[in-house]
C-alpha cells in the first residue's frame, strides 16, 4: 500500500483567519453553498488561492481562453437564460459578441439567425409601409 499524505483543514470561517505557510495546501471542509473538499493553497501571507473543481461554480479574471468549446446554455449573473449554444462557434472580440452559423429556436423549430433575422424584417416592413 501507498504512503498515505494528509492535510490540514478547516472551515470556511476558520480560513479567513489562517495563514498558511508559503506553498502550503490545505482542505476546505465541505459546505452547503460549495462542493465538498475545496484545496486551498497559500502565500505565507494573507492570501489563499482556492483550487477550482469540476463541480464548483468559479469565476475568471484576467485569463486567456484558448481552443474553448462550448456547449449549453448562456445565462445573466440571476441565472436569466440568455441563449444556448448548439453547433455554432461563439468569437469574442472588444465589446462585442459575434456568432458564427448560429440558430434560434421559433415555435419549436431550428432556424439559421439571418432567415429569422430576414423574416423579422420583412414583416417590420409591412406593419411600418415602408
Amino acid at each position: 500500500m501507498g504512503v498515505s499524505i494528509k492535510f490540514r483543514r478547516g472551515t470556511a470561517t476558520e480560513h479567513l483567519t489562517f495563514t498558511g505557510s508559503e506553498g502550503e495546501i490545505t482542505v476546505l471542509e465541505a459546505d452547503v453553498a460549495d462542493s465538498p473538499w475545496r484545496l486551498k493553497v497559500h502565500d505565507g501571507e494573507t492570501n489563499q488561492y482556492t483550487v477550482p473543481t469540476i463541480d464548483s461554480t468559479d469565476s475568471l479574471t484576467n485569463k486567456t481562453l484558448t481552443n474553448v468549446v462550448l456547449d449549453g446554455t448562456i445565462k445573466d449573473t440571476s441565472g436569466n437564460l440568455l441563449g444556448t449554444v448548439v453547433g455554432g462557434r461563439i468569437v469574442l472580440g472588444t465589446d462585442a459578441l459575434t456568432l458564427d452559423e448560429p440558430n434560434i429556436i421559433d415555435q419549436g423549430s431550428t432556424v439559421d439567425l439571418e432567415i429569422m433575422i430576414s423574416r423579422i424584417a420583412r414583416k417590420t416592413q409591412m406593419i411600418l409601409g415602408d
